[in-house]
């Protein structure tokens, strides 16, 4: 039975989480990292880190909810990465970079990435501990 502990968990939360998470992935690690980032780790924490400011996107609702946040990225292979790091199953992340496969839009990317990975099943994975 999933965890019903908690089902909603604020942004420094996830933060704290995702920082936990080891940077080497090995399906992940083959995806492209934008520039500019040392890591796809890297990349989710600085993107958090300013998601409840306007930040480089000129946001101008703030919600402090994870699962928004996750919601909102439009980066596939960092929802991937999450997932991995996180603990999912190898072939339900080979899945996810599959469904990703040649879509030109990251929005899109992502679009396909969170119809393999739901917040559901990376939020038990992240806050189990």
């Amino acid at each position: 039975m999933p965890d019903q502990a908690k089902s909603s968990y604020t942004v420094a939360q996830f933060i704290v989480a995702v920082d936990g998470l080891s940077e080497l992935t090995p399906q992940s690690d083959q995806l492209p990292l934008a520039a500019g980032h040392a890591s796809f780790r890297h990349q989710w924490i600085g993107w958090l880190k300013e998601y409840l400011t306007p930040g480089y996107y000129n946001r101008q609702n703030f919600v402090d909810d994870a699962r928004t946040a996750y919601q909102r990225l439009n980066n596939g292979r960092m929802i991937v990465w999450l997932n991995e790091a996180a603990g999912e199953d190898p072939r339900i992340i080979q899945a996810a970079i599959v469904a990703m496969e040649k879509r030109e839009a990251p929005q899109t990317e992502a679009m396909y990435a969170r119809r393999v990975l739901p917040w559901q099943g990376v939020a038990r994975l992240l806050f189990k501990r």
